[in-house]
């Protein structure tokens, strides 16, 4: 995750965005820089963005508005959304995408630091797009139904928590169904955990987790279970819900709750979370 720098746009950048391109589809979903970047140099309350890469040049463009409001969601003021995200078409497939989303929450809390809240709308029919914002810790909120193309995602993310970018999931081969063991890899190298579960039906039941005791106040634990659910997703596809039995530690539950999972208090067991992989 060191391929590309974030940072704010610099006049010098105009040149480079003329030439910044997007498919018929893509153009569905968002817009071209050059369409809102005078607006969003000209306010205060917007900061334009741009994705550089040493080989590539200016790669991506995307605006963090302040106080935004999106029409049909009740969102705290005090939040900064992400808009009009997008990669150049001619470098599109090199991982780009994946590189802003996995490094936008430590992106955020460096320039905004007085924010707690972000938050950004995608739509529905847009899973590539979704699907990279809830590996990066984004929770899915609300669903609107009327948005410009259709049916529309809020999600949210935490300013107030830490992050780690540099992690990723993989299956460990040595389980045999139904019982999964996915391990927490660091630097794309070193293994500093692992999730533990067994899959019933069409659920996973998480049983264990544990990070290295070195490492366990960077964030890893909370930043794999954010990207939990887009790995099943993609690796095992016969999953639909994880659940989990937390005990009474006030941390763990709290972990949870942070990263999606919804407390079940209808049921015999007093600390059962859920969290949906489909939806």
């Amino acid at each position: 995750m060191n391929n590309i720098e974030i940072r704010p746009f610099k006049e010098a950048d105009r040149e480079e965005l003329k030439s910044f391109k997007l498919s018929g589809a893509q153009l569905e979903y968002t817009s071209l820089p050059l369409e809102v970047l005078d607006e969003a140099v000209g306010d205060e309350e917007r900061m334009p963005c741009v994705v550089v890469n040493e080989e590539d040049g200016v790669v991506g463009f995307f605006v963090l508005h302040k106080h935004y409001r999106h029409e049909g969601y009740d969102t705290v003021k005090e939040a900064v959304f992400v808009r009009s995200l997008s990669i150049n078409e001619n470098v599109q497939g090199k991982g780009y995408g994946t590189e802003v989303a996995m490094n936008l929450p430590l992106f955020v809390q460096e320039h905004f630091s007085d924010f707690d809240h972000l938050h950004l709308v995608v739509d529905t029919e847009n899973a590539a797009a979704w699907n990279l914002y809830e590996r990066a810790g984004f929770i899915h909120t609300a669903t609107k139904e009327d948005g410009p193309v259709g049916f529309e995602r809020l999600y949210y993310l935490d300013l107030d928590r830490k992050y780690v970018s540099n992690i990723k999931l993989k299956l460990d081969g040595e389980k045999e169904h139904p019982h999964l063991k996915i391990d927490i890899v660091l630097d794309n190298e070193k293994v500093v955990g692992y999730l533990e579960g067994v899959i019933d039906e069409e659920r996973l039941h998480l049983k264990h987790i544990f990070v290295e005791a070195d490492k366990r106040q960077r964030g890893i634990a909370s930043s794999a279970l954010r990207q939990l659910g887009t790995f099943l997703r993609r690796n095992v596809g016969d999953v639909t819900v994880v659940a989990v039995e937390a005990d009474e530690d006030r941390y763990i539950n709290r972990l949870f709750e942070h990263v999606g999972f919804t407390r079940f208090k209808e049921t015999d067991k007093a600390h059962l979370y859920i969290k949906y992989v489909k939806y």
